[in-house]
């Protein structure tokens, strides 16, 4: 691939792939051989032509594309769509082609990145869109959207808003007919605590949610559903805050309560 071409693992530090390891957690032993190869290829060109991209958290862009493709990961998708998730914006906001790609992955793992640029893009997206448009497509978009919904408190707050109604009002509703039941729920606790917008939950709520991250992906949801709630019964700003915060030093060890449980079922 030309830019990437040449470019191994070691070009961008030691702990290049080291920052795959969620996705290949979440996907536990789906991946493997030439599926793993691939995958592991998807982000070290992600990560080549994101190189020097920020998100407004101040984190490398490429963090965000693999927020997506472990969440992918965690819904049990294969090889191909997880590749789609790691590549999902390099089309749109890098120098990468088409072209390119498709030497690369191959025609299906191009075929969702492009399905996803199209229902990004108001002038070229279908106005049935959420019924024509193809599941996997539908799924890639869920999972951006989501990880963009969990980092939403660094946008503006008219964008925080206008993307949470937006969410509310129709990419909920596609989750629950796609019957991916735990994406439409978080999506609904989102949208709805930057709504409500009080004393701080918003905000309070999206740094649980970002720490939220280290659960197991089965309980993360009643866990965040009983959180919310506490944080909406709390009487202000600071006691919102120091909840967080309690709950963020608080949390590898949950993780790791949460895990040997779950192996002693």
């Amino acid at each position: 691939m030309t830019g990437a071409a040449g470019h191994d693992a070691n070009d961008r530090g030691p702990n290049l792939h080291g920052r795959l390891q969620p996705v290949l957690d979440a996907a536990g032993g789906r991946l493997s051989g030439d599926r793993l190869e691939l995958v592991q290829r998807a982000h070290l060109v992600a990560a080549y032509w994101h190189r020097d991209q920020w998100r407004r958290s101040g984190d490398p862009y490429i963090t965000h594309s693999i927020a997506v493709a472990a969440i992918l990961a965690e819904l049990g998708m294969d090889h191909e769509l997880i590749c789609a998730g790691l590549l999902h914006d390099v089309l749109d906001d890098t120098g990468c082609t088409e072209q390119e790609l498709v030497a690369e992955f191959g025609e299906p793992v191009v075929e969702l990145v492009r399905g996803l640029r199209t229902l990004d893009d108001p002038e070229r997206r279908p106005p049935d869109w959420e019924t024509s448009t193809d599941e996997r497509v539908l799924t890639l978009k869920l999972a951006d959207r989501l990880h963009n919904q969990r980092t939403m408190r660094f946008l503006p707050e008219e964008k925080q808003r206008r993307k949470a109604r937006e969410t509310l009002d129709v990419v909920v509703p596609i989750a629950g007919r796609l019957g991916l039941v735990r994406v439409e729920e978080e999506l609904r606790r989102l949208s709805t605590a930057t709504l409500s917008g009080r004393g701080g939950i918003r905000a309070s709520f999206g740094v649980i949610t970002a720490g939220a991250i280290m659960l197991p992906a089965g309980a993360r949801g009643r866990w965040l559903e009983e959180w919310l709630g506490e944080l909406h019964a709390l009487p202000g700003r600071r006691a919102r805050w120091g909840f967080a915060v309690r709950l963020i030093a608080g949390m590898p060890r949950l993780a790791r309560t949460l895990r040997a449980e779950a192996r002693r079922r």
